[in-house]
C-alpha cells in the first residue's frame, strides 16, 4: 500500500494532540542538573518548569512554582529583573540568547549562567509567553571579576544590536583588551567577539523575520545593517538561504499549520 503523503506539520500536529498533556520538555531537561527550564505566560507566570528551577529556589514540587512571577520566586533585585526581561520579550517578541547572568542559589552563593528565552506564538503569530533556559557556568574558570568585565560587554551588545559596535569600544567597556575580550568570548561561546556580534544579529534577524511581515530592509536597518544588500550577504552566509527566503518557508510553514 502506497504510504499517503504527510505534511510537516501535520506530523506535529498528530504528535502533539496524541500526547495527554501538553509537552514542555521539563521531563527531558529534569535530568540536567546545570540547566533550568521554564515557561511562562504573556504575564510571566510559570506554567511549566523542570527539577533543577525547583531545586534552584528551594522548593520541593513543581507545583510550588506553577501561577507564581519571578519577582515572587527570587529575592530582591534579582526577581525584579528577571521579571523584567520576561516582560521585554512577550511585550517586545525580541528573543535573548546567551545572556550572561549572576544568580543566586539557596545556599546564598553565587554563580553565573548564560540564559535564553524565546517568545511563544500561538497560530495567528500572537505572543502568547515565553520559554526560555538558563545553563550554569560554574566548571568555567574566569574569575569573578572576569566574568562581571565579560557580562559588561555582552549586556552592551545586546542592548546595541542595531547599531555599529567596535570590538575595540567593547574590550574598552569591559576593561579589557580586545585579546583579552576574544580570549574569554571564545571561551565562554566558542566564537570570537565579532563572530558573536554578527550571530546575535543574524539569531534577532531570524526571529524578526519568522514572526513579522516587516520589509526586509527594515529588518536589516533593525539588526544593525546599514544597508539590506549587505544584510542578505552575510544572512545567506550563516543561514544558507536570503532572508526572503527564510521568511517565506516559516510563513508557509505557520499557514499550513492553520
Amino acid at each position: 500500500m502506497k504510504r499517503r503523503s504527510t505534511s510537516p506539520s501535520e506530523i506535529r500536529d498528530h504528535l502533539l494532540t496524541a500526547i495527554d498533556r501538553p509537552f514542555a520538555g521539563e521531563d527531558l531537561f529534569d535530568a540536567i542538573p546545570d540547566t533550568v527550564f521554564f515557561l511562562k505566560d504573556f504575564e510571566g507566570r510559570y506554567a511549566a518548569v523542570n527539577q533543577t528551577l525547583v531545586a534552584r529556589t528551594g522548593r520541593k514540587h513543581k507545583s510550588e512554582l506553577i501561577g507564581l512571577t519571578a519577582q515572587e520566586v527570587f529575592p530582591g533585585l534579582l526577581g525584579q529583573r528577571i521579571a523584567a526581561q520576561d516582560m521585554s520579550v512577550a511585550g517586545s517578541g525580541r528573543p535573548m540568547h546567551g545572556q550572561l547572568e549572576l544568580i543566586l542559589y539557596p545556599s546564598g552563593e553565587e554563580g553565573w549562567c548564560l540564559t535564553w528565552k524565546e517568545p511563544l506564538l500561538n497560530r495567528d503569530k500572537r505572543i502568547v509567553g515565553l520559554c526560555g533556559i538558563s545553563r550554569d557556568l560554574q566548571s568555567l574558570s574566569q574569575t569573578h571579576y572576569d566574568m562581571n568585565s565579560l557580562s559588561l560587554a555582552i549586556d552592551y551588545i545586546h542592548a546595541n544590536v542595531d547599531t555599529p559596535v567596535r570590538v575595540s569600544d567593547l574590550a574598552a567597556r569591559a576593561g579589557l583588551s580586545a585579546f583579552q575580550l576574544d580570549l574569554r568570548m571564545r571561551a565562554l561561546f566558542g566564537v570570537s567577539t565579532r563572530q558573536y556580534l554578527v550571530r546575535t544579529r543574524i539569531e534577532l534577524a531570524c526571529s524578526r523575520l519568522r514572526q513579522s511581515n516587516d520589509p526586509i530592509s527594515r529588518i536589516a536597518l533593525d539588526c544593525g545593517y546599514g544597508d539590506q544588500a549587505a544584510f542578505t550577504r552575510q544572512f545567506r552566509k550563516s543561514v544558507r538561504m536570503t532572508p526572503s527566503q527564510y521568511q517565506q518557508l516559516h510563513h508557509e510553514a505557520a499557514n499550513d499549520a492553520k
